[in-house]
């Protein structure tokens, strides 16, 4: 079978496509997949790194964006669409899915008007712009939460967020020591890395009880990793997760933003988080994502308006002075995910082409 997946721009997008791009090499070995992205999205420097193959298109977006910069995107958009047509004569798929992100859209697009059959994959609770427009011309759309169904004006499958192999696999196990795993998306968070560091001069006294696994991004590492010498608080600081699913497993407590697949990854690991929604994203999906988890009482949210050091510190202080409150929140997180995410997206899929 050949898979086109198109789109990505950031993890939240790329990596439930390779989890099913996973799925379907599990299942079929022979399975040929395709990555279509652009060549300023992180999948550029992964799908290298993860075995894939990828092709680029040009695309951009236009939502939070000024006049200038949505008549450009418009313009990349139709190259992109131009150039699509090229990929999926020459690469010749069974089925195409969509992820999200600027190139999902012109891909789809082109996929849909030469008959390719088509699934929409929607990670967020609140879905965006693209994918609803898109869901009128898909074959299939399937959404992580039901709550996003009332937003499309079409039958949905909720079926879930797919997450990269090994970390679903990742039981939660509080230890004696709070290890606190930060990060602020694929780019790392200035605001977060920033309100961390501060939280370290208020946590001298705990100390000894507190280490931090910190995913900084380039831009801020050098810095991070100073602080965190200086304050003799234990921590692994690195610049990006290659094997987040590691960090997870050694964790018991996440600092990070509100993306939908952190929120998958946070849940298949049944893993108590502080998030912190990152203001300007489109739709405020990620405010959404993240009061949706408090509501269930899997986390505990913070505005970036309110984000400061002693926030973070008092957070921190009470999660080491009540582990029965993580372990009570740690099973109501692993109870959200639907472990059969990626079996039953690649079911769909397998099942509009009959292979």
């Amino acid at each position: 079978m050949r898979i086109l997946i198109a789109g990505g721009g950031t993890g939240g997008h790329l990596y439930p496509g390779i989890a099913v791009a996973e799925e379907f090499s599990r299942q079929g070995p022979d399975s040929e997949v395709l990555f279509v992205g652009t060549k300023q999205g992180i999948e550029a420097r992964i799908l290298p790194k993860e075995g894939y193959k990828l092709e680029t298109i040009p695309a951009g977006g236009i939502v939070n964006k000024d006049i200038f910069s949505k008549m450009l995107s418009v313009t990349k958009m139709i190259g992109g669409f131009i150039k699509s047509f090229s990929i999926l004569r020459r690469f010749n798929p069974d089925v195409v899915i969509g992820v999200g992100g600027y190139a999902s859209a012109p891909m789809l697009s082109a996929a849909a008007i030469l008959r390719v059959p088509t699934v929409i994959l929607e990670q967020n609770l609140f879905p965006g712009a693209a994918n609803r427009l898109l869901s009128r011309i898909a074959d299939r759309v399937v959404v992580a939460f039901e709550g996003s169904k009332k937003f499309f004006r079409r039958e949905v499958e909720v079926l879930g967020n797919p997450v990269r192999g090994g970390i679903a696999g990742c039981p939660y196990l509080p230890k004696d020591i709070l290890v606190v795993l930060v990060f602020g998306g694929s780019q790392g968070s200035h605001t977060i890395n920033k309100a961390v560091v501060e939280s370290l001069g208020f946590l001298q006294e705990e100390s000894k009880g507190i280490r931090f696994i910190h995913q900084t991004g380039e831009s801020d590492y050098a810095w991070v990793k100073e602080s965190y010498e200086k304050s003799g608080i234990a921590a692994e600081v690195m610049p990006y997760l290659h094997r987040i699913e590691e960090a997870y497993c050694r964790a018991a407590l996440v600092i990070s933003r509100a993306g939908a697949t952190t929120i998958a990854e946070i849940t298949a690991c049944g893993m108590p988080a502080i998030l912190i929604p990152y203001p300007s994203a489109a739709h405020d999906h990620q405010r959404i994502n993240a009061e949706y988890l408090e509501s269930l009482g899997t986390a505990e949210v913070i505005s970036e308006q309110d984000l400061s050091g002693k926030k973070i510190t008092e957070k921190i202080k009470y999660f080491l002075y009540n582990i029965e409150r993580l372990k009570e929140m740690s099973e109501k997180s692993a109870g959200l995910y639907k472990k059969t995410a990626a079996e039953d997206i690649v079911k769909l899929c397998r099942g509009l082409t009959a292979c």
